[in-house]
Parts: structure tokens; sequence; C-alpha cells
């Protein structure tokens, strides 16, 4: 955490004059969370990144004059944002509600708001580790709406903001007084550097869902009752197998355009019958299966031995459901996106179809249970989004069947040479875990071990 109120820790160089900018004052009109600065040199003045969130990696300048933007490091997307929000700035009173869980003292600011899902719950993640490291600290989350649900107990206060999504990297002036006001009034104000992608070990998702993740240790014992496995749907980025067309490749542009074209459904329905050849594929491995399909949209539709828990829109009651369905998934399976962050953090395991532009954001969507190197390898495979249904059907097929030998090879219990001699250790795990070859046949030949 770095102090907030009432002068900000930062440091800026002026771009014109490369002198350290002298710091006023802070000021955080939404997702941004920037440091009132002027350069003594040349009389300009300053809006800079704070180092929490994504400005902690891509500090950038603002000239509140002519509304320029400074990025050193060139990343446009960031830049633009702050660019955008700015010259769209508005005043407008929003919905705003504060909710005092004790008296606060010595505060730190966590600053949840943002235009993306897994930003805004990435950041909320951060909320642990002052609760379990910073007792002397007084906590406070300002959140979205979306996010209240989700907030751990223990936090001092709770600031919510009815802030959609679309609006996330909103400028709002109206929001600035407000926060700097409640802040004001405190001694002193830490800000959160809120890691974009905070560290597995801080954090324990059971701390914020109220939902205990899926338990390995029973990997074996469900999977003879009922194997699970929930697809995570999304109509805004499609598992393609085939190559695109010119078509499919400019479509996006041209809807971005408010131009639709017929037959825009096609592309989502094609998705549904590889879901459909999927889990047909799987429930000829493992006829007991329970698979679903979870997530926003409603085109196309499953046979009735598919639990179809989509929905058009969000809620608190429908996030714990879904939130629960993954806690009971051996596996889930979906494309790269946000959308993952929760099934691969309540499931037992994960296969994500990856789309080529993304491999540069890989494993930024995926929350890893703390446990040994080889479980989390095995446990989460990443595919290329042109893997076919087969290939992916196979993949999960394997998980499934193979995840017992896993435990006998590879976990700790059973690669300790301080335990070496205890030779019935292994006997117990043979027969519990290891697959059985069947009776030799009437020829004399043994039969093949399922594999």
């Amino acid at each position: 955490m770095i102090r907030l109120h009432p002068i900000p820790d930062v440091d800026h160089t002026c771009p014109y004059c490369q002198v350290r900018l002298e710091v006023k004052g802070w000021y955080i009109p939404g997702m941004r969370n920037l440091a009132d600065l002027k350069c003594l040199h040349c009389g300009r003045e300053f809006y800079g990144d704070l180092p929490a969130g994504h400005g902690l990696y891509y500090p950038m300048l603002l000239e509140p004059d002519t509304g320029k933007v400074h990025d050193p490091h060139g990343v446009p997307w960031f830049a633009d944002w702050l660019r955008r929000s700015y010259a769209k700035r508005s005043n407008r009173q929003m919905p705003f509600s504060v909710e005092e869980r004790k008296p606060i003292k010595r505060a730190v600011l966590l600053n949840c708001l943002d235009t993306l899902y897994g930003h805004c719950l990435l950041k909320l993640l951060n909320a642990q580790y002052y609760l379990d490291h910073k007792s002397g600290m007084d906590l406070i989350v300002l959140v979205p709406r979306f996010l209240r649900w989700l907030v751990p107990e223990g936090v001092a206060a709770i600031w919510t903001v009815d802030l959609p999504l679309y609006r996330g990297i909103e400028w709002n002036d109206w929001l600035a007084d407000k926060l700097h006001k409640r802040i004001a009034v405190l001694d002193d104000c830490w800000l959160s550097v809120a890691f974009s992608h905070p560290h597995p070990e801080d954090f324990n998702i059971e701390r914020f869902t109220h939902i205990i993740p899926f338990p390995i240790d029973k990997w074996e014992e469900r999977l003879d009752q009922r194997p699970t496995v929930t697809f995570i749907w999304r109509e805004d980025r499609l598992w393609k197998i085939e190559q695109l067309s010119l078509l499919q490749r400019v479509r996006p542009r041209l809807a971005h355009s408010g131009i639709k074209l017929s037959g825009e459904n096609a592309y989502v329905k094609r998705q549904n019958r590889y879901m459909v050849k999927l889990a047909e594929n799987l429930r000829l491995a493992f006829p007991k299966l329970d698979f679903a399909v979870v997530g926003i949209g409603k085109i196309g539709h499953f046979p009735d031995w598919i639990t179809d828990l989509r929905r058009m829109t969000l809620d608190e009651s429908t996030e714990r459901a879904w939130c629960e369905r993954y806690a009971c998934s051996h596996i889930v399976i979906g494309i790269h996106g946000s959308s993952m962050l929760l099934p691969s953090a309540h499931a037992g395991a994960v296969v994500e179809l990856i789309p080529p532009k993304h491999w540069g954001n890989l494993l930024q969507d995926l929350l890893f249970h703390p446990d040994d190197l080889r479980e989390t390898m095995f446990r989460c495979r990443i595919l290329p989004i042109a893997t076919s249904v087969r290939d992916v059907a196979l993949t999960v097929i394997s998980l499934l069947r193979d995840h017992r030998s896993l435990l006998v090879n590879m976990r700790r219990e059973f690669c300790d040479h301080a335990r070496s001699g205890q030779v019935s250790r292994w006997v117990v795990a043979r027969q519990q875990h290891l697959p059985r070859l069947p009776s030799t046949t009437s020829h004399g030949k043994e039969g093949r071990a399922e594999r």
C-alpha cells in the first residue's frame, strides 16, 4: 500500500522538463487513482496515475489543459481509457451507498472500480491480504454494485457505486468530490496497490463466495457417483474450429458501427452444436455424466439430458448458484476470458480454449489452488481455440480417468524418502486408486488396462 491522504506517495517526471513533478494532492474520479501534479519549472499541471491497479505497471500522465496523455510504456488501451474518460468527463450524481461496519481510524482504500469484470474481481481479491496481515488498518472497499456480494467479512466499510461495466472507465467529478470529502476527515489514508493478479497464496475464494471449492480428495468417489462437467458459455467469444471466413472477420467491426448482418446467430448456434457433440462424446465414456452449460445468453437449445443454466441477466442469486455448480464440477471448460475466473477457482480442474491473439494474456483469467506444482499443471489444460471437439473430449476424458494415477505417482506423500520403507502405503494406494487389469481371457491373454 502507499500513502494516499493528505499527500500521496508517487514519483512522476515532467515529460517536457525531465524534472520531478510536485505532488499537490490526489483525485479519484472513478477507476483511475490519480495524483494532482505540477511542474515547478514550466508551470504545467498534470494528473498522474498512482501505483495501484494497472497504474502500478503502466503509470501515465494527463494534461488537464489539453487532454493529452503521455504514455511512456506504450500501452494504448490503458492510455485510450484515460483519454476518452477525461474527454467525456461528467459531473452527474450516481447512486452511492455507504456501509460502515466499525469506526475508521487508520484507513486503507481498495478501489475495485473498472470497466472489465475480471479486473474488478481480481482487485477485490487483494482485500484478504489486508484483513489477514494488516489488522491495525481499517479496510475500505470501493466496489461496483454487481461486486457487492463478494466483499469478504471483516472490512471496516463498503462504499458501493451503482456503475455498470460499460461505464467503468467513466471520469466523474461528482464521485471524486464525494470520495475526497469522506477521506478528508481522516487523519491519514493509504491506498491499496490492488495487484491486478494477486498471488494464489494471498486469497481463499471461499472467503469471498462462501462456497467451498471442489474437494480434490473426493475426486474418485464423486467420479464413481457421477462425473460432472460444466461448459462456460459465451456469445461474444466463440469456440471456432474452422478458419474464419472474411465475413466472420469483418462482422465485429460492422456490428461496432451499428451494421447488423442477417444470420448473425449462425456462429453461436455452431458453437451450440460443438458443445452437444462434446457432451455426447463424454457420455459415451461416462454414461452417468452430469453435463451443464452456464453463462450469459440463450441462443440455441440442448437435449434434455444437458442442464441449461444460462441466463440473460445476472443477479446475486444467479451468480451464487453458478458458483455452487462450479464447485460440484470435476472440470469446467470454456473460452479464455474473465468468465473463467470464478469457475477455475471453484472447480476441480479446467480446460480452457484460447484464441491466438490472447496467448500474451495466458493464465490471467485463471485462479489457481495453491497445490503442488505438478498437480496444478495436470489439472489446468490450455488448448488453442481451434482444437477439435474430439480432441477436447479426449483431453477431458483423460483428466477424469487419469487423475488417480497422478496422485499415486506424484503427490508428495508418495514421493517422500522418509516414508519409503512403509511399503503398505503404496499397496493401499494401488488398491484404492490405480485401475485394475481385467481378468485373463479364455485365450490366456491379459486384457488391456482401461485408459
